[in-house]
């Protein structure tokens, strides 16, 4: 026991450290990128009306995540409103910015499952169908734009390997999502290398973690999933083009969801705390696909990770409140439930 304690130490000091370098290195990449004079008068010139409407819309992107996370339980109909179900979500994301890997997930499980009076593993299966569902429809983004972008050659020579990646990700989530059946069977036969009380747990854990993707096999609430996670999309996407608005560039549609899907795979990497960095720097290199010069997607980062990041651990640190939690005592109990 002590020496899995220790490995998990380790590996999560290794991530802390990983993404601390590739954090720095993503802010001097972006400091040797930017003329901070320019910096100074494209943030002097930014259009507050649009500035307050990006932070309206990006307050909403969690809400619709609420919304769809309370149809991935059906038939189920956990005793949670809305509103604790966003709370919910904003500190999961809140732990994710803020802690290398997925600890919000966990956050999100252990809070969903004590308040309902649910199986944890049964939520946590929710998350992975939220998880996947997500991963297909940027598969398929990435898959859709590349056509309509005049991509620079660092780039342009990657789009084979790009595109093969992302179908195999759209059909490994399609099957992940579909098969349950399937999984389960394989879970039997990798769970007969375990003594008989070990493989009776875990196989309960197993099999209420794929029960929360039970939703996605009924007509009517798979209708439902997959509208909501449309309009979550398309909702992120809307904040993006927002904020092109108030820097007064070129209000594109494409722009704003080729920068979602290099934000949603770029800011996935464990990195700094709020990602800071690292961000700026995927803002700065996505809307250079486009011309835009390197102070202005500088500019445009910090604002929306001002508004995104901040807005989100704010909403998570008045939930907390509210709810008598803190984040060390929530990380420490969302790694030990059973």
């Amino acid at each position: 026991m002590k020496r899995v304690e220790g490995w998990r130490r380790l590996f999560f000091q290794a991530q802390i450290w990983l993404g601390l370098l590739l954090g720095v290195g993503a802010l001097y990449l972006a400091g040797r990128a930017i003329d901070f004079r320019q910096l100074g008068q494209v943030l002097g010139d930014v259009r507050l009306e649009f500035v307050a409407l990006t932070l309206v819309t990006s307050l909403l992107t969690p809400i619709l995540k609420a919304v769809r996370w309370r149809w991935l339980f059906y038939p189920q109909r956990p005793a949670l409103s809305l509103a604790r179900l966003a709370g919910q979500v904003v500190i999961g994301q809140a732990i994710n910015f803020m802690i290398p890997g997925r600890w919000g997930e966990l956050a999100r499980a252990y809070l969903a499952g004590d308040e309902a009076g649910i199986s944890k593993a049964y939520v946590l299966g929710t998350l992975a169908a939220e998880k996947l569902l997500d991963l297909v429809v940027l598969a398929l983004l990435v898959v859709a734009m590349i056509p309509f972008i005049a991509l620079p050659d660092w780039l342009a020579t990657r789009v084979g390997p790009v595109v093969i990646t992302a179908l195999v990700v759209t059909a490994g989530a399609a099957a992940l999502l579909g098969g349950r059946d399937l999984w389960l069977k394989i879970a039997d036969w990798a769970l007969r290398l375990l003594p008989t009380a070990a493989a009776t747990r875990w196989r309960g854990r197993i099999l209420a973690g794929l029960n929360g993707l039970t939703a996605l096999r009924d007509p009517r609430a798979a209708v439902a999933i997959w509208g909501w996670t449309a309009v979550f999309w398309l909702m992120a996407a809307t904040t993006n083009w927002l904020l092109l608005l108030a820097f007064d560039l070129p209000p594109s549609p494409l722009i704003a969801l080729f920068l979602l899907a290099v934000l949603q795979g770029g800011v996935a990497v464990p990195s700094t705390p709020g990602k800071i960095g690292v961000f700026h720097y995927l803002c700065i290199l996505a809307l250079s696909v486009f011309g835009v010069p390197a102070s202005s997607g500088f500019a445009y980062g910090l604002i929306l990770h001002f508004l995104v990041i901040g807005g989100i651990s704010l909403w998570a640190a008045l939930a907390l409140w509210r709810w008598s939690w803190n984040l060390r005592r929530l990380a420490a109990a969302s790694t030990t439930w059973q």
